[in-house]
C-alpha cells in the first residue's frame, strides 16, 4: 500500500489524512516542525486503508499508543498552498481517549523532525494550528460529527 497522496492533472496535490484531537485536560496535542507550523498528529491514509484503521495506525506510529479509542469528530475540505503547490486534503479527525502518553515534548517516533507538545487551549487562537478550523470542531459536542471547508490557499 502506499500513501493516498498523487499529484492530480493540473498539478493540485490530492491528498486523504487523518487527524487525531488528543485534548486532556485543557491542552491539545500539536505537531510542530518548526516554530511556526503546528498541527495536530495524524498523516495519510494508506491506498486501501479505512480512515479508522489509519487513525490507530498513524498514532502507534507516531506515539508507541495501542491503547487509545478512535471516535469520527469530523470531515475537513482543506485547500492551501504548501511548498509552491497547490493541496486539496480531505480530512477525516478522530477524538481519542484511553491514551498512554510519555512525558512531553518528545520526538515523534516516525519523524524525529516533529516535536509534540501540548498547546493550552486557552492560547489556541493565539495560534495558527492547521488547518485554521480547528478551534470550531474541537467545540463539537461528543457524538456529533462536523463538516468543515477551509480554504487557505494563499495563506501560508
Amino acid at each position: 500500500m502506499t500513501d493516498f497522496r498523487f499529484p492530480a492533472p493540473d498539478g493540485t496535490i490530492v491528498n486523504l489524512r487523518v487527524g487525531i484531537l488528543c485534548v486532556q485536560g485543557e491542552h491539545l496535542l500539536v505537531c510542530r516542525d518548526n516554530p511556526d507550523f503546528l498541527y495536530v498528529p495524524g498523516g495519510a491514509l494508506l491506498t486501501g486503508e479505512p480512515s479508522g484503521q489509519g487513525a490507530q495506525r498513524g498514532w502507534l506510529e507516531e506515539t508507541g499508543d495501542g491503547k487509545a479509542e478512535f471516535t469520527l469528530a469530523g470531515v475537513i475540505e482543506n485547500f492551501f498552498q504548501l511548498g509552491g503547490r497547490e493541496w486539496h486534503e480531505t480530512g477525516f479527525y478522530y477524538r481519542i481517549s484511553g491514551e498512554t502518553l510519555p512525558s512531553l515534548p518528545f520526538a515523534a517516533l516516525d519523524n524525529p523532525g516533529c516535536v509534540l507538545e501540548w498547546l493550552p487551549l486557552s492560547e489556541l487562537d493565539a495560534h495558527t494550528v492547521y488547518p485554521r478550523c480547528l478551534p470550531e470542531l474541537l467545540r463539537m459536542p461528543d457524538g456529533q460529527v462536523g463538516h468543515f471547508v477551509t480554504d487557505d490557499r494563499g495563506q501560508r
